[in-house]
């Protein structure tokens, strides 16, 4: 499927923003953004949909730093269609805090990854909502209007309200999109044997302790 220049951690990475989340989510965004596509300015993408790392050593004869079908498949095995709707910058604000609060994420964050150009603070020395720096909620440098529509990518299950993001529900203009692993497959191969993919740096999400 494509070429990787080092181990990228998803699943097995315990901090909040994931190189492999990142990756996954840059995907769903190069797939949804061209305007007969649906448009998309950012994309999320739910942590516990990523299944696996993908691993630089290789599993078979294929050779280090390839990624074979079966470990892209690994990673993203469920074949969730991609959803691109409206949601208003409040909502938006709202899917972050819904990350860290409620009966369901509350005890437990489920950190959203986020495709490249949205940037946020999480203060986990806040509780519940609180712990998003709303004014610190941007899109390619600019602050996310609460006013303001925005073209979002996310998988089926996100968009259906799942994880506890009940807000995502309440989108509108759905166009539906291809499978997920069919977007994070096109991404990877983009890369070359000589141009391998480098993990992502994962400074998305600025966490305070």
């Amino acid at each position: 499927m494509g070429y990787i220049s080092a181990d990228i951690a998803g699943r097995g990475s315990e901090a909040p923003e994931k190189p492999l989340g990142d990756l996954i989510a840059d995907a769903q965004l190069e797939a949804t953004a061209p305007a007969a596509k649906g448009g998309a300015q950012l994309a999320i993408m739910n942590p516990g949909g990523i299944r696996a790392d993908l691993a630089y050593k290789a599993a078979g004869a294929e050779g280090d730093g390839v990624v074979t079908y079966g470990e892209s498949y690994t990673v993203q095995p469920f074949n969730n269609l991609m959803n691109i709707v409206d949601l208003t910058g409040a909502q938006l604000i709202t899917a972050l805090q819904q990350q860290v609060s409620g009966t369901v994420n509350g005890p437990n964050p489920k950190i959203l990854q986020v495709s490249k150009g949205f940037t946020y603070t999480l203060d986990m020395t806040k509780t519940g909502a609180d712990r998003i720096v709303v004014d610190s909620v941007k899109l390619n440098g600019a602050a996310i209007d609460p006013a303001k529509t925005y073209r979002v990518a996310m998988n089926e299950f996100l968009a259906g309200g799942g994880d506890g993001f009940t807000v995502l529900k309440e989108h509108k203009n759905k166009l539906v999109g291809v499978p997920d692993l069919e977007a994070f497959n096109a991404y990877l191969a983009k890369s070359t044997s000589a141009a391998p993919i480098a993990p992502p740096a994962a400074d998305r999400i600025t966490v305070v302790k």
